[in-house]
């Protein structure tokens, strides 16, 4: 019965610990670089580090090299975490010149958004005029 007790009570521990995201968004992007593959480098490393320094809910953030492209795969929380980015990269936020560079190093050519996002915020997303597409969810789960 001891066993049953403790095993139960590192079950309901574990399962404390880890976090499971029920509404995770993803976007695959596509782009193709406007700079040579150093620079580009360079400034994926920082704005990176930028985005995991100041959006906790931001839950990933990779650059890939791809041929004669650069794949970029992001991890949201949810479709607030979204916003708190939206609003870091328009006018005014934390990452307003940021993102103006990052559109000196990069020519978006799609962002896929896989996952259930806010009608509100995919009002917004659209506002930006990107190429949006998107993907929602049927079935699944992200640890």
């Amino acid at each position: 019965m001891r066993k049953l007790i403790l095993i139960g009570s590192l079950v309901l521990t574990a399962y404390t610990w880890a976090e499971v995201y029920e509404n995770e968004i993803i976007f695959y992007q596509e782009f193709s670089p406007l700079k040579n593959e150093q620079e580009i480098a360079k400034f994926a490393e920082y704005y990176q580090s930028i985005v995991d320094k100041n959006e906790p809910d931001t839950l990933g953030w990779k650059f890939f090299k791809a041929d004669d492209k650069v794949v970029e795969i992001l991890r949201w929380k949810d479709s607030q975490a979204i916003v708190r980015h939206l609003e870091n990269v328009s006018e005014g936020g934390i990452f307003e010149n940021d993102f103006k560079s990052f559109n000196e190093h990069f020519a978006i050519e799609s962002i896929k958004v896989y996952g259930n996002v806010d009608a509100d915020v995919k009002k917004m997303l659209m506002d930006f005029g990107l190429p949006f597409e998107f993907y929602p969810l049927i079935a699944g789960y992200s640890r």
